[in-house]
């Protein structure tokens, strides 16, 4: 026991001869510095060796002397004494840290060792942030990532950053070589327009013409003269007509290339792109115009409402106004409101047709019939009088007894909002599609129809209620896949309340009259 006492303390003592020689050592090596320093860094030296030399020497046995200590104490006291040795022993850890990094930081500076470690994480941290900044990469889940995907993470960032930088520099590279062709073939054109030799100015025949023109005679020399001076100048005339229909000819190609190249116009590009998103085709604007086409129709319904009880204590002379205010209030909703309800519908449509053009120059506006166009509100309509089998359900025997003789046998199907619109829209197509009327004139019939009969609402929401119409027709960021159309139908359903007796047949009126009338 008294031998293994000396020994540990013999240990002890050379641990401690060790921790003091290399204390002693580093004081040596901060003196050196501090010799070797400038005089503005002396004072600041001066300081951090005073802080080491008052620090003490960290005491390596204390984690070695702590274990055989804590085998003869309670558990209470095992805790207490392993909490203070774990405080002990990452003190004695930051010694070391700060010493290994005053040993890399001389290093360093004397050209000995590169770069200190805590310098390079600072460094690499600074460059690590910056590319966050530069680059769309999200380095959130970094800890997650295995090195190859962290890799293949960084190179997909570094790719989306420089390919439009590498493809606008082919374009103008490509730009630049077809420039100087131009250029080159108008100095060739330009070129042959003269041989370059010197001409005689003579009218002699043999220095006065042309190579094909030639005298017979010494006695036709001055008409020939004359003769070939004509020629001369319609000549000229027609190699500058020429080249000048050569230069606009290399001028359209040149736009044409520009354009196909690098887009579109602004006009070309608003209608067909910026319109295709959300932002840029919002349905604020067409909304505000739904709800003051309905504004202006209720104050005209109001008004003729009460001009209507007026006229009952007034004689039957002054009925022309209410008249009046009738062909108003048609106006309004024929005009104002069934446009305003039919620019909303639209809003989001599908375009219908495709164009078969092979070469991209939608900056030239022409009105082809093979240009895309978007699906009409009445369209809409008509799909959903498909998908209804509204045909079938208006081809049946009942429908055209009561059809043929005025017959109500059907009534007590015609009480669900379904089977009136069927009727409804068969009857418009009936009256307005053999004249040949627009679809806005059968749109405008419909919204008359649904006025009279107070199913306006009613009528919209089965059409936007039904999923198969609305998720095949409508793209993701319309109106009605966006709110379900139930704000305007809450505006719509304002005039509900009022009696209408709109015409509906207004727009082939006249032509059933001649018909008639032959």
């Amino acid at each position: 026991e008294r031998l293994r006492h000396l020994e540990e303390e013999q240990e002890q003592l050379n641990t401690s001869l060790v921790a003091l020689t290399t204390h002693f050592a580093q004081v040596q090596f901060r003196l050196r510095q501090i010799v070797n320093a400038s005089q503005e860094e002396k004072e600041e030296l001066l300081k951090e060796l005073e802080e080491f030399a008052f620090r003490g020497i960290p005491d390596l046995r204390a984690c070695q002397t702590g274990v055989g200590i804590l085998l003869s104490e309670t558990e209470q006291e095992q805790e207490e004494k392993l909490e203070q040795q774990r405080q002990k022993q990452k003190e004695l850890i930051q010694q070391l840290k700060e010493q290994l990094e005053d040993l890399e930081k001389y290093a360093f500076e004397t050209g000995d060792a590169g770069m200190p470690s805590s310098m390079l994480l600072e460094r690499q941290s600074v460059i690590i942030e910056h590319l966050k900044e530069k680059l769309p990469l999200n380095l959130d889940e970094l800890d997650l990532l295995d090195p190859d995907d962290l890799r293949r993470k960084i190179d997909q960032a570094v790719r989306e950053m420089v390919n439009p930088v590498k493809m606008k520099e082919q374009l103008v590279s490509q730009l630049k070589t077809q420039i100087t062709d131009l250029e080159r073939f108008i100095q060739f054109i330009q070129g042959e327009g003269s041989d370059g030799k010197p001409r005689c100015t003579c009218n002699c025949p043999v220095h006065g013409k042309p190579d094909t023109i030639h005298s017979e005679t010494s006695s036709e020399c001055f008409a020939s003269t004359r003769k070939y001076k004509d020629q001369l100048r319609r000549a000229h005339k027609e190699s500058q007509e020429a080249q000048h229909k050569i230069l606009r000819r290399m001028l359209a190609l040149l736009h044409m290339f520009a354009l196909t190249q690098f887009g579109c116009g602004r006009r070309g590009f608003q209608r067909n792109l910026m319109k295709r998103t959300p932002k840029g085709n919002h349905w604020g604007d067409l909304r505000a115009r739904l709800e003051l086409a309905t504004n202006q129709v209720l104050e005209l319904v109001t008004k003729q409402e009460a001009q209507c009880v007026d006229s009952d204590y007034t004689s039957d002379s002054e009925d022309a106004p209410a008249v009046l205010c009738n062909e108003k209030l048609t106006s309004a909703v024929r005009k104002d409101l069934a446009t305003a309800l039919r620019d909303l519908m639209q809003h989001g449509l599908m375009e219908i047709g495709q164009s078969s053009s092979l070469v991209p120059l939608g900056c030239f506006a022409l009105r082809s019939a093979s240009a895309p166009s978007l699906l009409h509100a009445w369209d809409l309509v008509l799909k959903y009088y498909e998908i209804k089998n509204g045909a079938q359900y208006n081809a049946s025997p009942a429908r055209k007894l009561s059809e043929s003789f005025n017959l109500d046998i059907v009534a007590s199907t015609m009480d669900t909002p379904k089977h009136a619109i069927l009727t409804a829209v068969h009857s418009i197509i009936s009256s307005h599609t053999p004249l040949k009327r627009s679809y806005d004139s059968h749109f405008k019939a419909f919204v008359c129809a649904a006025l009279n009969e107070k199913r306006l609402v009613p009528w919209l929401k089965l059409l936007f209620k039904c999923k198969p119409l609305v998720e095949r027709y409508y793209v993701h960021w319309s109106y009605v896949r966006k709110t379900g159309f139930d704000d305007a139908l809450r505006s719509l359903d304002r005039l509900t309340d009022y009696d209408f007796d709109l015409p509906v047949d207004l727009a082939v009126r006249q032509l059933q009259n001649i018909k008639d009338a032959f």
